[in-house]
């Protein structure tokens, strides 16, 4: 299968996220340590986002999140107020359900369509679904590095 390679890093590497916040409590997650202008509850928001934007929307598809939850964690944005158990339950799956959707999406023959180049805040242009997977992978692990340090101040 084409991005067999890639779909291992995306599962690794939100499978890791879990593991990272699975001991924390709401509270925890929803922490804003002094000096900081994020908590772990908008990098898990922003992880599940930007995945569908990078990938999906830049590639001729709906990103199947509600305008609400895009805009709370979209680039730029940050933590207005605390979640709710609701909506960490509900970004926590979405961490898993968007392994296996991308998974199952790129099997079927052309479901993604014409790619929108898009230049990141990183230096990087993205060309083609490939290059948006690939910096897809590479932005999630960003922000599990910046969840697993919030979890050692917030612990």
């Amino acid at each position: 299968m084409k991005f067999e390679e890639e779909i291992k890093v995306l599962r690794a590497t939100r499978e890791n996220t879990i593991s990272v916040i699975k001991e924390l409590s709401l509270e925890q997650i929803n922490t804003i340590p002094e000096g900081f202008t994020g908590n772990i509850a908008w990098h898990l928001g922003h992880m599940v986002q930007t995945h569908r934007g990078l990938v999906y929307q830049l590639n001729s598809q709906k990103s199947g999140l509600e305008k609400e939850f895009i805009n709370k964690y979209r680039k730029d944005s940050k933590p207005e107020s605390p979640i709710d158990q609701s909506e960490f339950e509900f970004t926590t799956e979405q961490l898993l359900n968007q392994v296996e959707e991308l998974e199952a999406d790129l099997q079927k023959d052309d479901f993604f369509g014409e790619n929108i180049p898009y230049s990141t805040s990183y230096n990087y242009d993205l060309n083609s679904l490939e290059e948006c997977i690939n910096f897809s992978n590479v932005h999630q692990g960003l922000h599990l590095g910046y969840i697993m340090a919030l979890k050692r101040i917030v612990k």
